[in-house]
């Protein structure tokens, strides 16, 4: 107003009922919402076939502090539609920042993961996701995965997966 780029009468206007709007890392249950509408949005402006984020790229994406707000959460997804080169957006193609943001305590002062973690990672996620698609079963997703039911129960165990989470609830 006093650079007189905004009219004065209308910001009193607009002043009668002011709407506080929480940032993005208070309205948690916003986030999957808002980046399955920019992954959609993206994915049609960019003629890609991406159906659906996965349970890992969410769990990265509810981590995350969000500090440039809803711009920020745009910014990524566009840039993760833009590398996905599959129909699954997974938490490979979000921005190292948020891949890495779930470095435990002891990794704080290393933050590269080694080419074993990051396999391991996303061994994990197939695995994750595999059983997240069957409802938790192990021989559907050992064959949605093209591997054997003993090597999925080890790298079950191995990795301290709960396949009774994936259950479906009737």
């Amino acid at each position: 107003m006093e650079a007189g780029q905004f009219r004065e009468d209308l910001y009193y206007r607009l002043n009668v009922f002011p709407i506080y709007i929480p940032p993005l890392r208070e309205r948690r249950t916003d986030i999957p919402l808002l980046a399955e509408h920019f992954m959609k949005q993206f994915a049609r402006e960019n003629n890609k076939k991406i159906i659906r984020i996965s349970q890992p790229a969410i769990d990265a994406l509810l981590q995350f502090q969000w500090p440039g707000n809803v711009r920020e959460l745009q910014n990524c997804m566009e840039r993760a539609v833009l590398i996905c080169d599959e129909d699954v957006l997974r938490i490979h193609h979000l921005p190292p920042s948020l891949q890495f943001h779930d470095i435990s305590e002891h990794d704080v002062g290393n933050a590269r993961k080694s080419l074993t973690e990051m396999v391991a990672h996303f061994e994990k996620e197939l695995i994750v996701e595999a059983l997240s698609e069957t409802g938790g079963n192990q021989t559907k997703a050992a064959k949605r995965l093209d591997t054997s039911l003993r090597i999925i129960n080890y790298k079950i165990k191995k990795y301290g997966i709960n396949p009774a989470n994936f259950k479906k609830k009737s």
